[in-house]
């Protein structure tokens, strides 16, 4: 059995590597050609809500003691990733969909922050 801390210091490198994933996925996503995109699972702005939620949710919990700053970098970034829409062609940044991927990124943290705050997987 493990000991608590290296128990959580585990949780925090996966809970990293995960959100590093995730961005580079939802990067890849949001300025490569539209044919390229993925089929949607659900309706599109709750597709990207969920995606950055996910992301966020790692990022949070993976970088425990910045969840503010963190949070705060992760709901921006979310609506500035529409903006990089521009540099693709077949793309176009819509003000709702920005609206939708930060919101989606603010869930994410606030349930991560509830996590971090009411469990012990991820103390040090």
């Amino acid at each position: 059995m493990q000991e608590p801390i290296a128990h959580g210091l585990d949780m925090v490198v996966i809970a990293q590597a995960i959100a590093w994933l995730l961005l580079a996925l939802i990067l890849f996503v949001t300025i490569s050609p539209i044919q390229l995109r993925p089929p949607t699972i659900t309706r599109v702005n709750l597709d990207r809500s969920l995606a950055f939620a996910a992301m966020t949710f790692f990022f949070v919990t993976g970088f425990p003691g910045s969840e503010a700053l963190v949070a705060t970098a992760c709901v921006i970034g979310a609506g500035l990733s529409e903006v990089l829409q521009m540099l693709s062609p077949s793309r176009h940044a819509r003000l709702p969909d920005a609206m939708a991927k930060s919101l989606g990124a603010a869930a994410g943290a606030v349930i991560a922050v509830a996590v971090l705050a009411t469990s012990r997987i991820f103390e040090l």
